[in-house]
C-alpha cells in the first residue's frame, strides 16, 4: 500500500468514528452506563475479528499475543475515559477534545524515541489545541467541564496507544495484533461490567426492548472492528504523528454529524473549533515551510 492510500484509509477511520460518537451518545442516553456500552461493543468486535482472521491467529506466536494484550490496556483506558466523559458532555465536544492526542503524540514520540518532530507537525498540533480550547474552556471563569476533562484524559491514553501501535504494526501481523488488543479490551471491560452494575435489562418481547443492544453491536462491527482495522493498516504505512492527525478528522466529522443528526447546538464556537482542527490536518499534510523556502531560493 502506498502512502497516499494509507492516508485515505486513516481518514476513513476518522469518518467512521465521527459517526460513532452519535451512536455512543444514543446508547448512553437510553440509560446504559459506559461499561455496558463498551462490553457489547467490544465483545462483538472481538468475536468478529477472531472469526475473520482465525487462520492467521492460529499461526501466531507468544510475542504477538503479549504485544497485542499490552496495547489493549491503553486502548481500553482511552475508550473508558472518552466514553465516561461522553456521559457529561455533548458528542461535538467529546469528538473535538478527543483530538487532543494530536498535541500529545509529538511529545510522546520525542520522549521515547528522541526523534525530532517536524516544525509543521508542532504548528499543526498547536492550531488544533487552540481549536479544542475554544470549545471546551469557559474563559470567563477559566473552568473546564468535567466531561471534557475526562475526555482529555482518554486522549492522553489514545496518544500512547497510537505511538505504540505505530511501532508494533510494522513488526508483526497487524490483524493478529489487533485481535489480541480487542481480546484484552473485552476481558477488562467484562470485569468492569460486573464491578459496576452488571448487564443492562433487556426485553426481547419487542424491538424497542433490544434495539439499544443492537445499536451497541453495530458500533462494534463498524466503529470497533472496521475502524481499528483501518487504523492499523494506515499506521503500518505512515508515521505515528501523521497518523494521529489524519485519524483526528473524527473530531471534524463528529461535530458535523452531531449537529446534523443529533441536534447538537450549533454555535460560532463549534464552527471555529472545527475550522481550526481542520487547519491542523491541512498543516500536517502540506509542507508550507518547505514551499516558502523553495520560493525564496527561486527568487534569488
Amino acid at each position: 500500500m502506498n502512502r497516499t492510500l494509507a492516508r485515505f484509509v486513516l481518514i476513513s477511520a476518522g469518518l467512521i468514528w465521527g459517526l460513532g460518537f452519535i451512536g455512543n451518545k444514543i446508547v448512553l442516553d437510553s440509560g446504559w452506563n459506559d461499561s455496558q456500552l463498551l462490553f457489547f461493543r467490544f465483545i462483538t468486535a472481538t468475536i468478529l475479528i477472531f472469526i475473520v482472521f482465525r487462520k492467521r491467529i492460529i499461526k501466531t506466536n507468544k510475542y504477538v499475543i503479549k504485544q497485542g494484550m499490552f496495547l489493549g490496556v491503553f486502548l481500553y483506558l482511552g475508550f473508558y475515559f472518552q466514553t465516561w466523559g461522553l456521559e457529561f458532555t455533548t458528542p461535538s465536544n467529546n469528538a473535538l477534545v478527543t483530538s487532543g492526542y494530536i498535541v500529545m503524540l509529538p511529545i510522546i514520540v520525542f520522549i521515547f524515541d528522541r526523534v525530532k518532530v517536524p516544525l509543521t507537525t508542532i504548528i499543526a498540533g498547536i492550531v488544533t489545541m487552540i481549536g479544542i480550547s475554544i470549545i471546551t474552556v469557559n474563559f470567563s471563569e477559566l473552568e473546564i467541564a468535567f466531561g471534557d476533562m475526562l475526555t482529555f484524559v482518554g486522549a492522553f491514553f489514545y496518544g500512547i496507544h497510537i505511538f505504540l501501535l505505530g511501532k508494533r504494526s510494522k513488526q508483526v501481523d497487524l490483524y493478529v495484533l489487533m485481535a489480541f488488543q480487542l481480546l484484552m479490551f473485552s476481558i477488562i471491560t467484562t470485569i468492569m461490567l460486573f464491578i459496576d452494575e452488571g448487564l443492562p435489562s433487556i426485553s426481547f418481547n419487542s424491538f424497542d426492548g433490544y434495539k439499544i443492544m443492537l445499536l451497541a453491536m453495530v458500533l462494534g462491527v463498524f466503529a470497533s472492528f472496521a475502524g481499528f482495522i483501518f487504523q492499523s493498516i494506515g499506521q503500518k504505512h505512515t508515521n505515528a504523528s501523521e497518523a494521529a492527525i489524519l485519524i483526528s478528522t473524527e473530531s471534524v466529522f463528529g461535530p458535523m454529524f452531531a449537529i446534523m443528526f443529533y441536534n447538537d447546538p450549533f454555535s460560532i464556537k463549534i464552527v471555529i473549533g472545527i475550522f481550526l482542527v481542520f487547519c491542523g490536518v491541512i498543516l500536517s499534510e502540506v509542507d508550507f515551510l518547505g514551499a516558502i523556502k523553495n520560493m525564496k531560493k527561486k527568487s534569488f
